[in-house]
C-alpha cells in the first residue's frame, strides 16, 4: 500500500487493456467457482465489445493487496456478428442483467463514430464459469441516443457551456458533411447546433432508470451533467427510451474550471440512493485532442471521487468530496463493494486496479 495515497495498488494487464468501466459481480456461483470472494467486471476500450469485457476477481483466503486475477469473457454476439463497435466506456447492472455502453464519441480530433454508439447486455447468471461464456446482445443504431438526448436537451436541459467552434468544426460539422457526401443512412440524425455527448459512466436507479454520466458537454459554469433515461431495455425491444431528466452536479475538482464524468456507482445508504462520481478532465491530455485546445479550462481538473444523496427529478446536486487522485489523471472506473471503494486506472498501457476503504461522511 502506499504511504503516500494510502491506497492499494494492483498491476493487472489484458490485451486490449485500457479500463474505462467498473462493476462488482453479484452471481454468488460465478465467484465460488472461480474461487474468488470478490470479484469486478470491467470493460477495456480498446477493441471490438464482444472482445471486450473482463473479469477481475480476487482469491478467496488472499490478503487485498494480493491474490488479484483478470480473465476475458468470452461473449458470443447473438444473431450473427453485429455492426463494428469500438469504445467501451460505462458498465452497469439491472437486475440480472448486465449492461456496457459505448461512448457514443469520437476521436480526439473527430468526427463522431457511429460505432462508439452502441450499447450491449448479457445476462450475469448466465456467464458458464469455467469457460466464462455467455450471449451477448448488441445494439447499434447509429445516433439514435445522439438523437434522443440532443433533443431533450434543447426542450428542456440545462444551460450547456457553448460549444466552440473548432469543436464543433471537429465533431458535429464533420460528423454532419460525412454523412451527407457518403450517402450514410444515418444522414440528418446529427444536426447542426447539436453537442457532441460524451458518454462515460452508467448507473441504475432502484426504480429502474439508468443514469448516464457525460464527460462532455458540461453545464454552463463547468459543472458535470448527469442524463436520466426510462426504459433503456426498450432499445432491444424495437423502441426508444425516453429522457426524464437532467441532473447537475457540484462536483469539479481542483486544478480546473470544467469537470466531466468518469464513472458512476450507486448504493443504499441510511439517507436513501447514494452516487458516488470520479470526475476530472474532459479529455485526457495525451495526443491532439480538440476538446483540450477548445476548453483548456478542462485540461488539468484532479481526478476526483465525490458523492451526494439522489432525490426525484431533475435539478442541481450537491456534493461531497471524498477523495482526489492529484497523481493520478486517468482514472477510469468506481465500484463498491463491502466497506471498499474500488477504483481502475488506466496508465502506462496497463490496468491498475485500487482499493481504499469506504470512508465515513
Amino acid at each position: 500500500m502506499s504511504p503516500e495515497d494510502g491506497l492499494h495498488q494492483l498491476e493487472l494487464n489484458l490485451h486490449p487493456n485500457e479500463a474505462s468501466g467498473l462493476l462488482a459481480i453479484e452471481d454468488g456461483g460465478l465467484l465460488r467457482f472461480r474461487g474468488w470472494d470478490l470479484g469486478f467486471w470491467a470493460v477495456l476500450d480498446e477493441g471490438e465489445i464482444q472482445d471486450c469485457i473482463a473479469l477481475i476477481g480476487h482469491r478467496e483466503g488472499t490478503g487485498i493487496g494480493e491474490g488479484w486475477e483478470i480473465e476475458r469473457l468470452r461473449a458470443l454476439p447473438e444473431g450473427g456478428r453485429p455492426k463494428k463497435t469500438a469504445d467501451a466506456e460505462a458498465i452497469a447492472r439491472r437486475g440480472g442483467l448486465v449492461y456496457a455502453f459505448g461512448s457514443h464519441f469520437g476521436r480526439k480530433d473527430g468526427p463522431l463514430q457511429p460505432k462508439r454508439g452502441f450499447v450491449a447486455r448479457f445476462r450475469e447468471d448466465a456467464v458458464e464459469p469455467s469457460g466464462l461464456e455467455v450471449g451477448l446482445e448488441v445494439y447499434r443504431e447509429s445516433f439514435r441516443l445522439h438523437r434522443l438526448v440532443n433533443d431533450a436537451l434543447r426542450e428542456g436541459g440545462p444551460e450547456l457551456m457553448p460549444l466552440r467552434d473548432a469543436t464543433r468544426r471537429a465533431f458535429v460539422e464533420a460528423t454532419v458533411r460525412r454523412g451527407r457526401e457518403e450517402g450514410k443512412a444515418w444522414s440528418g440524425m446529427v444536426r447542426e447546433g447539436d453537442y457532441p455527448l460524451n458518454f462515460e459512466g452508467a448507473a441504475f436507479r432502484e426504480d429502474g432508470s439508468l443514469l448516464l454520466g457525460l464527460r462532455f458537454p458540461t453545464a454552463a459554469d463547468g459543472r458535470p451533467v448527469l442524463v436520466e433515461l426510462e426504459g433503456v431495455e426498450r432499445l432491444f425491444e424495437g423502441a426508444l427510451p425516453e429522457v426524464r431528466g437532467f441532473l447537475v452536479v457540484d462536483a469539479v475538482g481542483r486544478g480546473g474550471g470544467m469537470a466531466g464524468v468518469r464513472d458512476l456507482a450507486l448504493t443504499r445508504g441510511p439517507e436513501g440512493e447514494e452516487l458516488h462520481l470520479v470526475t476530472g478532465n474532459v479529455d485526457s491530455r495525451e495526443g491532439k485532442s480538440v476538446l483540450v485546445r477548445d476548453y483548456p479550462e478542462g485540461k488539468d481538473t484532479v481526478a476526483t471521487h465525490f458523492r451526494c444523496l439522489l432525490g426525484e427529478g431533475s435539478g442541481h446536486l450537491t456534493a461531497r468530496f471524498v477523495r482526489e487522485f492529484p497523481e493520478l489523471p486517468r482514472v477510469e472506473g468506481i465500484a463498491v463493494s463491502g466497506d471498499r471503494f474500488f477504483y481502475v486506472t488506466d496508465e502506462d498501457e496497463g490496468v491498475h486496479l485500487r482499493s481504499t476503504r469506504l470512508l465515513a461522511g
